[in-house]
């Protein structure tokens, strides 16, 4: 579990803001989408700081286990450069989802300016 743990951690950010903040931007709820976005912006450097760790943690435990005089970095490499893959992902989705709902807004306002 320890293993794909590091990766539920950057993708959940990610998730959460596709799923409540295209809930708030088509139905009104108790949660505004600035905060949920500033809540998975936050989110994801959070956990993408926890999922380094543990990943490290996996991998010192592993050359424990098995002693190799060659030891590897690429793959804690690989979890921070998803990480700020995902971050951007996670900015990119915000951007579109805010631009979407000022364009409703906008239109909304329109239709009621027109009637």
């Amino acid at each position: 579990m320890l293993n794909l743990l590091p990766l539920l951690l950057i993708i959940l950010p990610v998730l959460s803001q596709l799923i409540l903040g295209t809930f708030s931007v088509y139905k009104p709820t108790s949660l505004k989408f600035n905060r949920i976005s500033w809540i998975n912006f936050i989110l994801q450097i959070a956990l993408s700081f926890a999922a380094f760790n543990i990943a490290d943690y996996n991998f010192s435990k592993q050359y424990e286990q098995y002693p190799n005089p060659v030891r590897c970095g690429m793959p804690l490499l690989g979890i921070a450069m998803a990480s700020f893959f995902l971050l951007f992902i996670l900015i990119l989705i915000i951007v579109i989802q805010f631009l979407i709902k000022r364009w409703r807004e906008n239109r909304s306002k329109r239709q009621i300016s027109q009637n």
